[in-house]
């Protein structure tokens, strides 16, 4: 293996923690997660309600993605969590890395089921027709 191809390898990691970790710690920051910083009574009333504005938005484009309002919940429960875990201190450098990419394990399997029931749906149906022609 050449050397730029060593480097090119070991540099998809690091680049997909670095894209991994920003979203998951631009939404945990969106949801008042992740600041660490004390606020003034005005401050945390402008930061809830931008946090409030930008959680609105993240699920009403995940419920037009086709999530329904349990796996709505879940999405943002994941963004809670992953936020919350961020804050904590580093135990171990590659955490974050394993962090991140469970929180988009969970986000892709979420993503996946409006897909999924379609497919359902669609068998379902193909079956019924097929039954019907047999009869």
């Amino acid at each position: 293996m050449s050397e730029t191809e060593l480097e090119t390898k070991s540099a998809l990691p690091r680049r997909s923690l670095v894209l991994g970790a920003g979203a998951i710690l631009s939404t945990a920051s969106l949801l008042g997660t992740a600041s660490g910083q004390e606020n003034t009574d005005s401050d945390e009333k402008a930061n809830d309600s931008d946090a409030e504005s930008s959680a609105s938005k993240d699920r009403k484009a995940i419920m037009a993605a086709g999530l329904n309002e349990a796996e709505a919940d879940c999405w943002a429960k994941i963004a809670e969590a992953a936020g919350a875990f961020f804050e904590l201190p580093e135990l171990h450098p590659l955490d974050k890395s394993e962090v991140a990419t469970a929180v988009h394990v969970i986000q892709n399997k979420l993503l996946g089921r409006p897909t999924y029931r379609t497919y359902i749906a669609s068998h379902k149906a193909q079956s019924g027709e097929a039954n019907e022609k047999e009869n």
